[in-house]
């Protein structure tokens, strides 16, 4: 792994750690990549190529057989 060491505002580190903390996430580093992920996922052709996929997934489930979703969350 490569390390990054970077200097920034003493609000930063505060600012991670509220979103590690609201996103449950184990450390600072996982909490970067969170970030990171968040950043590309979020992008507009990004995001349009993750939508095509989950409509392409969706296409070729036949909902008729999926349980109600009363039936999904009875055991909850």
């Amino acid at each position: 792994m490569t390390a990054i060491l970077l200097k920034v505002s003493d609000r930063i580190p505060k600012e991670l750690d509220v979103i590690q903390e609201e996103e449950g996430l184990g450390n600072r580093t996982s909490t970067v990549t969170f970030l990171i992920k968040y950043y590309f996922l979020t992008k507009k052709n990004s995001l349009d190529q993750s939508m095509n996929l989950l409509e392409r997934a969706l296409d070729r489930i036949d909902t008729k057989k999926l349980p109600s979703a009363k039936e999904q969350l009875k055991d909850i």
